[in-house]
């Protein structure tokens, strides 16, 4: 097998086609965008060396030409793939952001996902980053599967929020039940996240349970400080 093709036991575009696009990490995405490697590493490899080396995407996204030249294994060729990219999402979050109402309720808040999360059969955990005037700079899946403190990470999720300088976070996430009820682990990671955007200066303005067509706002039942 030649170094520019895949070596991995499932590729990411099998994985993409048996799991959904959601499950690919930010390696394998950046791989299916480059599509191949070099003589000495292939896609994925070459995806995780690029990634390796910045802040992830963030930093890829504000890199210009010249910086991108300077990787080894990004000829002119790669370097335009990856700018066109820059371009997509940087217009993508322009358009969306001039077509958003400001985020300034629970209701409003729940009505931006409500969409798409009410049908997942399985749950997903997934945060809205905020500027100052309350406009989504991102909107980021931590994870999919049941919202528990051992598999939910407050690192991640503030990590992401300083790298885009978010002035608040709004954590949700679904129950496939339909009820938004929260469970007593609900309510644990619900503390547990407000201690640490309390600690950073991050605020997290609410966490939002998505049922079928209702939720639960922590901010509304003043479970939140």
């Amino acid at each position: 097998m030649k170094k520019n093709q895949w070596i991995s036991d499932v590729d990411p575009q099998t994985k993409a086609e048996k799991y959904g696009i959601r499950s690919l990490t930010d390696s394998e995405l950046l791989a299916l965008v480059l599509r191949n490697g070099t003589r000495e590493k292939n896609a994925l490899e070459l995806a995780k060396e690029i990634l390796s080396g910045s802040e992830g995407f963030y930093s890829l996204m504000e890199a210009r030409r010249e910086d991108l030249l300077e990787i080894e294994g990004i000829g002119q060729a790669k370097a335009y793939i990856l700018l066109a990219v820059q371009q997509i999402a940087k217009r993508a979050f322009t358009q969306r952001k001039a077509e958003s109402p400001a985020i300034e309720s629970p209701r409003a808040a729940a009505d931006y996902v409500m969409q798409e999360l009410r049908y997942e059969k399985q749950e997903y955990v997934v945060m809205l980053l905020l500027d100052t005037r309350l406009h989504v700079i991102s909107k980021e899946v931590l994870f999919k599967g049941t919202l528990d403190q051992s598999m939910y990470s407050t690192r991640e999720l503030f990590c992401s929020a300083l790298r885009h300088r978010a002035a608040q976070v709004i954590l949700f996430h679904n129950h496939p039940s339909g009820d938004p009820t929260p469970s007593e682990a609900d309510i644990k990671v619900t503390k547990k996240t407000e201690e640490a955007g309390r600690l950073l200066d991050i605020p997290l303005s609410d966490h939002i349970i998505i049922g079928d067509f209702k939720y639960y706002s922590f901010r509304e039942h003043g479970l939140l400080t």
